[in-house]
């Protein structure tokens, strides 16, 4: 995304980054049967109007001719209502998941590439839970999206058909001398407002005490999680007088913070009870002087209440929805600004890389942190292919230095030329292993032999594993942590990288053991050059990061996108007493 994105709203940015999957003309026909089961949806319930109509006309008239004939066709309707509120659901559903696996797919893509969720990780101001963004928010944008665009569909719709239906049946009245044509509009629209504005005076107070609730919920849970993290010390201490009183103080409040938010629920049950009760009574009532006086039937008295409840159901679409459309807006934002974070988040930055066969080299490469903090003042080497070189400095420089020449820190000046990133490899604590049958593991690509497999892990200690090469299990949870940097390390030696950088926090190994690896890499890889933060081995080269020289450079800031504020909506949420429980 560009950097004009950051201003868009959330609707026109979310629908900018589904872009290319809105546009497959599979998902333009997913929307299209969605539009028609819509339709047919609304068309059920006109016909099953005309036919209540026709019921109580019968009824009415005494006709069981009619009667027979109206039972007939109320089967035929209630099958198709069922077959298609069930072809709905599915196809809202696969619209829904569709829809958030083109969005996995693309924020994984942005997100794990390049080294990008590292370098978010090291950004104080960088979008907080990546995981849980993709796993989360995508599932509620997706899904309310579905959700709001077929529930506003129906209502728009429905309205469509039942205010000409209820224009048409509501002949003309006078009021006050003054003709109104159409006058069961104007009440149900009239209804629908009183209704909202009475709900919204009703909700306000509500969401201030459910706020209230939720405040002294997380002072209660707060006072809990200390106990239990302190339990030791609050054992010593002799504090559990101290502690359970105030866990009790804590509960009082939330106990008087629950007869609030009681008293706003009840207030608004009572007003939700009495608007939803008299919706199918008071159309009946405006209209019964005319059927009394025989201007119209039973059955059009019926249909003019059931058009009365459907034109007020579809006006009350923007209060039925408000709290899902808050949730959406949230979610929406949060994964945009996850992908304008990660599109920012590239390899590119202060310090310039290129390619280089063979050897490694860096020239006056002066290293910061993302706060902007300098590391280490410049640093320039040149290594050969074949070389052993040991790091010596603070743990945050020699740490950043090997990021650096694997291609993913760009904090800094300089330059760095090396092997491309591919071809480089850490081998540092912890270390990473897929979840993968153990071949696969050791050999991502499935061409190295088996026998050189079953060598690679004896070559590091491993040989019991060698029968286990078709397994497939959670090693990083099922070997120790020894065992697992031994894997890595197979793993390693397999891939014949071209650089191999060796980090610091190996101290779990024994010395002559982390001796006899580097020495096992040595030999197998003898063109590869070896740079080690750990204590290289004697006749390494030394290169010595000295003290950083020069001011701060600018803190790097992640590409994020800030929150998009929706006044209306979250006014809206607050005062239909919407708060979050």
């Amino acid at each position: 995304m560009n950097g004009q994105g950051a201003h868009a709203s959330a609707l026109r940015g979310f629908l900018g980054l589904s872009r290319p999957w809105l546009l497959r003309r599979r998902t333009l026909a997913a929307l299209a049967l969605l539009v028609l089961l819509t339709a047919v949806q609304v068309l059920l319930v006109v016909a099953l109007s005309f036919w209540n109509a026709r019921l109580f006309d019968a009824l009415e008239g005494r006709d069981a001719a009619g009667l027979w004939g109206a039972v007939g066709i109320f089967g035929a309707l209630l099958l198709a209502v069922v077959v298609s509120n069930a072809a709905h659901l599915e196809a809202r559903r696969g619209l829904a998941l569709g829809w958030r696996r083109a969005l996995t797919a693309r924020l994984l893509e942005a997100w794990l590439a390049e080294g990008r969720q590292w370098r978010l990780a090291q950004l104080a101001d960088a979008p907080d839970n990546p995981d849980g963004r993709i796993a989360e928010d995508i599932r509620i944008a997706t899904e309310h999206a579905v959700e709001l665009l077929a529930t506003l569909l129906y209502a728009l719709m429905l309205l469509g058909a039942f205010v000409g239906l209820l224009w048409a049946l509501s002949g003309e009245v006078s009021v006050l001398g003054v003709p109104v044509p159409g006058h069961m509009v104007w009440l149900a629209l009239l209804y629908a407002l009183a209704g909202a504005a009475a709900a919204f005076a009703l909700g306000r107070p509500l969401a201030q005490a459910t706020e209230g609730r939720q405040r002294a919920e997380a002072e209660l849970r707060s006072a809990l999680v200390r106990a239990r993290d302190e339990a030791e010390a609050l054992a010593l201490a002799r504090g559990e007088a101290e502690a359970r009183g105030g866990a009790q103080t804590r509960f009082a409040a939330l106990g008087e913070a629950w007869r609030r938010q009681t008293a706003g629920l009840r207030n608004l049950l009572g007003f939700q009870s009495a608007y939803t009760s008299i919706a199918p009574v008071l159309p009946l009532l405006v209209s019964a002087p005319r059927y009394l006086a025989g201007e119209i039937s039973l059955g059009v008295l019926v249909q003019i209440g059931q058009g009365f409840q459907q034109a007020v159901s579809a006006l009350s679409w923007p209060v039925d929805n408000t709290a899902r459309l808050a949730e959406w807006h949230a979610s929406a934002d949060r994964l945009l600004a996850l992908a304008e974070a990660a599109a920012g988040a590239g390899p590119e930055g202060g310090i310039a890389r290129s390619a280089e066969e063979g050897g490694v080299a860096a020239e006056g490469l002066a290293l910061c942190a993302a706060s902007g903090a300098p590391l280490a003042g410049p640093v320039s080497f040149s290594l050969p292919p074949g070389a052993l070189a040991g790091l010596e400095g603070p743990p945050p420089a020699t740490a950043a230095l090997l990021a650096a020449l694997a291609g993913l820190w760009p904090w800094g000046r300089g330059r760095v030329a090396g092997p491309p990133p591919e071809a480089c490899a850490l081998w540092s604590r912890p270390a990473w292993l897929p979840e993968a049958a153990l071949a696969r593991l050791l050999d991502p690509t499935g061409e190295v032999p088996r026998p050189a497999l079953v060598a690679a892990l004896e070559g590091v200690g491993l040989g019991a594993l060698a029968p286990r090469l078709d397994e497939t299990a959670n090693w990083s949870a099922s070997l120790e942590e020894p065992e697992r940097l031994r894997l890595a390390f197979a793993r390693l030696l397999l891939s014949r990288p071209a650089l191999v950088l060796v980090g610091e926090g190996l101290s779990v190994l024994e010395a002559e053991e982390l001796r006899r690896l580097i020495a096992l890499l040595r030999a197998a890889l003898p063109r590869a050059v070896v740079v080690m933060a750990a204590p290289a081995p004697e006749g390494a080269e030394r290169i010595v990061l000295a003290a950083p020289e020069g001011e701060a450079l600018p803190a790097a800031r992640a590409a994020q996108r800030p929150p998009r504020r929706a006044p209306l909506i979250a006014w809206l949420r607050q005062g239909f007493g919407h708060a979050r429980e």
